[in-house]
């Protein structure tokens, strides 16, 4: 009796410990969350900047001018240190939003510790691989296609 229960916890040892070679260690998700974090965020901001050039024919010079609280429209910061996301207009149609990632994007070929990434859905902006990065800065450039998204007419 005595060697089945210390093969269960030899076992359940064994389990844990595979555990975290297949999904990763809890801190490594914990970064992983950071980052697919910060993709949506960048998303979210992408289709605000598009809604900003339907309504006002520019680009706006500030990420802050995205602000609008009659919409609840707020400018998410990066979820780990709070510092806020880069942009820059780089023309009448064209910008970059650029962030700081922990890691690499995961590969498609979703394999052992490789977990597919969280798909981001906003405002017909759903590909995957427009957001993949390598580690550390990474900018994202933009263009803005004028017959797809339409200008906003005010009467």
């Amino acid at each position: 009796m005595k060697y089945f229960f210390y093969s269960i916890i030899a076992i359940v040892a064994l389990a844990v410990i595979a555990g975290f070679f297949i999904v990763g260690s809890p801190a490594r998700q914990r970064i992983l969350r950071f980052d697919e974090e910060r993709i949506q965020n960048l998303s979210y901001l992408q289709g605000q900047i598009v809604q900003f050039w339907q309504n006002k024919s520019q680009l706006p010079a500030l990420l802050d001018l995205l602000k609008d609280d009659l919409r609840g429209v707020s400018v998410p910061v990066d979820p780990e240190n709070g510092q806020p996301y880069e942009y820059r207009a780089k023309g009448e149609l064209s910008f970059e939003l650029c962030a700081n990632f922990n890691l690499p994007s995961v590969s498609q070929d979703y394999g052992l510790n490789k977990p597919a990434p969280a798909p981001v859905y906003y405002e017909g902006f759903t590909s995957e691989a427009s957001w993949q990065h390598d580690q550390g800065q990474t900018c994202f450039e933009r263009t803005i296609d004028p017959d797809y998204f339409k200008l906003r007419k005010m009467d």
